[in-house]
């Protein structure tokens, strides 16, 4: 893959509310290149994504019992293994979690995703990395691609100027250093339909009409709670799924106010290329 480094905006590192891609880098190349390797540790001992994925997805709501599992270093079922493989090296990224969930609103204490557990973050980086993996040539072969982008990506030094077109928001390209800019502009160049999502019904998306089986696909980006709680939806709803986090958690549900933010163009760029 050639190098963005000169073509896309500079990425720099951003610390959020709960979590960020950076760690104790310079580039969130790590994180991805890190999660890579436990999901292929992972697989040389259970080959079955979908069993990893159905594990992941059924316990991870079960905040107490993570808690247990990774206090106790006997227990050996996959859910164990799977834990006790991925959250010391992960921990890196949710430096800020502890500190957050201690000082929640208790007006905000029923949002579930603010009140997400170290634990819980470390899974969903690995239930992201696995689905993508499962979902990847699905989403390739769909015969229209859709990408559903937030808000907060956008550049906050200029009045944005994207405007409804279709299904939802689309970027005008205002900004040279705006991440929604180069992102829209990445998928473009790859025939994905690129979309701020402002309003957009996931349900009337997967009843859209086509012409063949191969239907509509969707990549999502989004904060790591956002995106799995997205992919999952999709799943539910039968839509091809792949999805790239944000670097961070920015904006004003976790701080009142929006920051700037950025994704990792490079990963983008891998997973529409394969």
């Amino acid at each position: 893959m050639r190098n963005l480094d000169q073509k896309y905006p500079e990425e720099l590192p951003v610390e959020g509310k709960t979590y960020s891609l950076f760690g104790n880098s310079e580039s969130a190349s790590h994180y991805y290149q890190l999660v890579r390797e436990l999901a292929d540790q992972l697989l040389m001992d259970h080959a079955d994504m979908l069993v990893l994925l159905s594990v992941i997805r059924k316990y991870s709501n079960k905040k107490i019992l993570l808690k247990r599992i990774v206090a106790n270093s006997n227990r050996q079922d996959l859910l164990a293994r799977i834990l006790h493989l991925i959250n010391s090296k992960l921990e890196v990224y949710t430096r800020n979690t502890p500190g957050h969930l201690r000082r929640i609103p208790i007006r905000k204490i029923t949002d579930r995703r603010l009140r997400t557990s170290r634990e819980q973050y470390h899974l969903y980086m690995l239930e992201i990395e696995l689905t993508n993996r499962i979902n990847r040539q699905n989403f390739r072969d769909a015969r229209r691609r859709i990408a559903l982008m937030p808000y907060c990506l956008q550049d906050f030094t200029v009045k944005c100027k994207s405007e409804k077109n279709g299904m939802d928001y689309q970027c005008r390209h205002c900004s040279k250093i705006c991440f929604q800019n180069h992102a829209s502009r990445l998928l473009e160049k790859h025939k994905v339909e690129p979309y701020i999502w402002m309003g957009s019904d996931l349900k009337k998306l997967a009843k859209m009409p086509h012409k063949d089986d191969s239907g509509t696909a969707v990549l999502g980006i989004a904060c790591i709670p956002e995106l799995v709680m997205g992919m999952r939806r999709c799943g539910k709803l039968g839509i091809p799924v792949v999805g790239i986090p944000l670097n961070a958690n920015r904006c004003v549900r976790w701080f009142g106010e929006f920051h700037p933010n950025s994704v990792h163009l490079q990963e983008l760029e891998a997973l529409l290329e394969g």
